[in-house]
């Protein structure tokens, strides 16, 4: 799996992949990120590192968790 060009509908709609954002970012959870399903994970990660939602080493750990399944 592609992280960074999969949809945030993918993501969520694979259990494995929202297993471990919860496990990793549980405070992502709280945001309507399901509203941004068109959109793609990278620009979604890009944009929570950015705001400082997720600290940018979360976000590289989580993309390499996905990444490896």
């Amino acid at each position: 799996m592609n992280f960074r060009s999969m949809t945030v509908k993918e993501c969520f709609d694979n259990a494995q992949c929202a297993a471990i954002i919860k496990e990793k970012a549980p405070n992502l959870m709280k945001y309507p990120i399901k509203l941004f399903n068109k959109k793609t994970c990278g620009e979604i990660f890009d944009l929570v590192v950015s705001k400082k939602i997720v600290p940018e080493s979360v976000a590289k750990e989580i993309e390499a968790a996905i990444n490896a399944l």
